[in-house]
């Protein structure tokens, strides 16, 4: 039985994974999942007492013998770790402009009953002296510029507009810090401001509809859309 975790098992709300196999390792053994969870809990238990204790382990192989006996065999395995906190960020970033086009079509508008019609809505993200911006607007069907929420329906939505505008303000800035200063760095061009133009679909063409700027230049795509 293999149990590995996150970098830390003590973190809040940290990924866990545990797999059963039989002595050759070739075909995997699936429990109950009564069975399954009261293994979980229990090692990741025992992994968080060493923590606590000073020692730091990522990996558990337990080996339970034809006899009765059994081996436990503990590790930290920092290149599994990195390459999936590196997989991990490379799809959230990627994912980035589409979570947030739609979260807003069909979570943010429709939480504030909103139902003008509308051939894109823009969403600008930027990131001005370390703090990020959010800023929309749609274009209607005569080209024109209009504001995303009507005007009459701001005050009695003001806190869930708030709260979302908050929620999106805090995943920008994560996704900003992560691509450039954090574990994409060195795959991900600086940037410091997103256009993306949303559809009334809510869906969106990579090629046409997610634009980075780095001090109002626009950037070549192919940085962002490898992997699509």
């Amino acid at each position: 039985m293999w149990y590995f975790t996150d970098r830390d098992v003590r973190a809040l709300n940290a990924g866990e994974s545990f797999y059963f196999y039989n002595e050759t390792r070739t075909s995997l053994i699936i429990p109950t999942y009564r069975e399954a969870r009261n293994y979980t809990l229990g090692t990741k238990e025992v992994l968080i007492y060493k923590a606590n204790h000073g020692q730091l382990y990522s990996d558990v192989l337990i080996t339970l013998f034809t006899d009765g006996s059994y081996e436990f065999k503990y590790w930290y395995d920092e290149e599994r770790i990195y390459k999936q906190e590196y997989e991990s960020a490379l799809r959230r970033s990627k994912d980035f402009p589409h979570a947030m086009a739609k979260a807003l079509v069909f979570y943010h508008l429709a939480e504030v009953n909103f139902k003008k019609k509308y051939e894109s809505i823009i969403m600008t993200f930027e990131i001005k002296e370390g703090e990020p911006c959010v800023d929309y607007y749609l274009v209607n069907e005569k080209g024109q510029h209009k504001p995303v929420y009507d005007s009459s329906k701001v005050a009695k939505y003001e806190e869930t507009i708030t709260r979302n505008t908050s929620n999106v303000k805090t995943w920008l800035k994560e996704h900003y810090e992560r691509t450039n200063h954090g574990i994409l760095k060195d795959v991900w061009k600086p940037w410091n401001k997103i256009v993306v133009s949303v559809p009334s679909s809510g869906y969106l063409n990579e090629l046409e509809d997610i634009h980075y700027y780095l001090d109002e230049v626009e950037l070549e795509k192919d940085f962002f859309l490898k992997g699509y």
